[in-house]
């Protein structure tokens, strides 16, 4: 019978999710025995292994990445449809957060392009750094969030390679001087230190002038004076200079974004991280190129964080 029971797919994704069967049990609020025994009447119908079981973490085989991806999607459409049929239908908040440096690209998108065709959906938006949005999502205050990869996400995690470029306003030459003077994002930035390793190796001598927590801080002192910041490509205004080895600057490692979708199931939370993963996917071959990102140690996720999912 050419049938998936909709339960083995959720201990099939759950396993894949929590990486143990007695977390995805306590998750699904079944037995370890029972989640295992769903998964291997899976691998015995389909005659294939779908996790290596190490001793740590069990991580999925090829044909378990496979089977698992249609396993979202089979959950995303029973949740749809049972949606469609009820009774009435209600309005649904979407609490998301990014970092404000993606707001004009990822935020423009979204109410142009995803709003006039999700009426019933309104999205509640919060800015801020990466770890403090890892933060939120640990806590349950946010249902999607787009944050800068680190050392505890998977590497099939990332979902976008953004480029980060040197820039400066029209009229401005930074580069010129000496000493160069950066207007950058405060220190909850995970990627300053980068930007501050990458002059460090090329040899240029600089000085942090000024930093901001919000972008428009940033527009302001690169505005104002002559100063050089960094920013992804995105997010570069319309007329400001974009600088790079001509100028004597060095090459930027691409940011690594990661998609997470809180555990709750909303069919509204899936449906907003679907169209970011539709329209803003870009893999390693479409970026700059440039040095590898590292996460640091400093990055990582709270012991909670595991009720949060990377949208592969």
């Amino acid at each position: 019978m050419r049938h998936l029971d909709s339960d083995a797919l959720a201990a099939l994704v759950a396993v894949a999710d929590f990486g143990s069967f007695t977390a995805a049990a306590e998750h699904l609020g079944k037995t370890q025995a029972a989640v295992s025994m769903s998964v291997a009447r899976l691998e015995e119908r389909l005659g294939k292994k779908l996790f290596e079981r190490g001793h740590r973490r069990i991580t999925p085989t090829m044909t378990g990445d496979c089977l698992i991806a249609y396993a979202r999607k089979i959950q995303s459409i029973e949740a749809e449809a049972l949606e469609a049929v009820a009774d009435r239908v209600t309005e649904s908040r979407v609490r998301l957060g990014m970092p404000d440096d993606f707001l004009s690209s990822f935020g423009e998108a979204l109410l142009h392009r995803f709003s006039p065709q999700n009426r019933s959906l309104y999205i509640d938006l919060t800015c801020d750094f990466s770890r403090k949005l890892r933060g939120m999502m640990d806590s349950g205050e946010l249902d999607v969030a787009v944050v800068t990869q680190n050392s505890d996400d998977p590497p099939k995690s990332v979902f976008r390679y953004e480029k980060q470029v040197w820039c400066t306003g029209p009229t401005g030459a930074p580069e010129r001087e000496d000493v160069l003077r950066l207007a950058l994002f405060s220190d909850w930035c995970s990627a300053r230190p980068r930007v501050f390793a990458s002059l460090d190796r090329a040899g240029r001598a600089w000085r942090l002038a000024h930093s901001s927590s919000h972008l428009v801080g940033i527009h302001m002192a690169v505005a104002s004076g002559n100063m050089l910041t960094v920013l992804p490509e995105s997010a570069v205004p319309h007329g400001w200079r974009r600088l790079g080895a001509q100028e004597g600057l060095p090459d930027l490692p691409d940011l690594p974004l990661v998609l997470l979708v809180s555990r709750s199931e909303r069919l509204a939370a899936r449906r907003v991280a679907a169209f970011l993963q539709r329209e803003f996917a870009r893999p390693r071959d479409a970026a700059s190129g440039g040095d590898d990102w590292i996460p640091q140690a400093d990055e990582a996720l709270p012991p909670r964080a595991a009720r949060n999912k990377a949208v592969l």
